[in-house]
């Protein structure tokens, strides 16, 4: 069985400071457990993928840091224990300390960070909604997780939930908040000088998504969210998952129209009067599994998540006035 983490079992590999990281209830042989164990172990690697840009994978969400004219920008944190390794690496090759800090959603291996870097002097920017859930006490039922609400100093400083410009002087960075998809927070990062966009868990490159339905998050809401930001990808653009390595035009089509075939097949199964039970012992992913299903989120898993997300939206639907 796999072992369950606990606080005190990070604190003894990584020492921490006074900044204190996300608390978590869950499953020993759960999604979270195995992540967790995942970005504690996985070797930190970057990669420059523009002049100035430079993704970091490895120890939690993927991180990207943009240099800048004042301070360097830096999209998502990684994993709590092992931010001062990201942190370090970051202002090794940027030479540049963190003026601003942008977070895709609020998933602990996307924000556990946020202290810290707020602690340094970063100006942290995210969705409305993604300050909501970090405020409070949440739990995702598909994954019977749950997670302590965040300290002050790890909220958001700036929110909002229309699109956004910062200028970074080398750089303009638009940010684009998204309708409910992974989460009800969802922002998407645009670079415009070196056609950059920074996805969070909006993609995830090789592997089968997270749905958070506790979020509002469906796998139709991803499917709009993608659909909505392909406008800005061409042949050049570079495209950051939320997990797994960049990639172009051709790796992020491919994960959407998986997801559409998913939805397709499901949502047949639905109108068909197949029970939830039924659609998930006859393994609509199986087909996909091979490319899709090798990591931690297995095709039950995501099935079982695209479903939690069907029931939650047809319920938001159906009491609507």
């Amino acid at each position: 069985m796999t072992k369950n983490l606990t606080a005190a079992d990070d604190h003894a590999r990584y020492p921490r400071n006074e900044e204190r990281f996300a608390d978590h209830s869950f499953p020993p042989d759960g999604l979270v457990a195995k992540s967790r164990i995942a970005y504690l172990t996985t070797p930190l690697s970057r990669i420059r993928v523009r002049t100035g840009v430079f993704v970091f994978s490895g120890a939690g969400g993927n991180v990207v840091a943009i240099e800048g004219s004042r301070g360097c920008v830096v999209v998502d944190t990684g994993y709590g224990p092992r931010v001062a390794e990201i942190k370090n690496t970051i202002e090794a090759v940027l030479a540049q300390e963190a003026r601003w800090l942008i977070n895709t959603h609020w998933h602990f291996d996307h924000t556990d960070g946020n202290a810290a870097f707020a602690h340094q002097g970063a100006t942290i920017l995210a969705h409305i909604n993604c300050r909501a859930r970090l405020s409070k006490n949440q739990f995702v039922p598909s994954l019977d997780w749950r997670i302590a609400a965040s300290p002050r100093n790890a909220l958001p400083a700036i929110t909002f939930d229309q699109p956004l410009v910062v200028d970074i002087g080398s750089e303009t960075l638009q940010l684009l908040p998204q309708a409910p998809a992974h989460t009800d927070g969802d922002v998407a990062v645009a670079l415009q000088a070196t056609n950059v966009l920074v996805m969070g868990d909006l993609f995830t490159h090789g592997s089968y998504p997270v749905i958070d339905e506790s979020s509002g998050g469906s796998l139709r809401g991803m499917i709009a969210a993608i659909n909505g930001l392909l406008p800005l990808v061409d042949g050049d653009t570079v495209v950051v998952p939320g997990h797994g390595p960049a990639t172009d035009l051709s790796g992020l089509l491919a994960f959407r129209d998986m997801l559409c075939k998913v939805e397709d097949r499901i949502g047949s199964m639905i109108l068909a009067g197949l029970s939830f039970p039924e659609i998930l012992t006859s393994n609509p992913t199986e087909e996909f599994d091979p490319v899709w299903g090798r990591g931690y989120v297995t095709g039950p898993l995501f099935t079982g998540m695209v479903l939690a997300g069907w029931r939650s939206t047809a319920k938001s639907t159906t009491s609507a006035p």
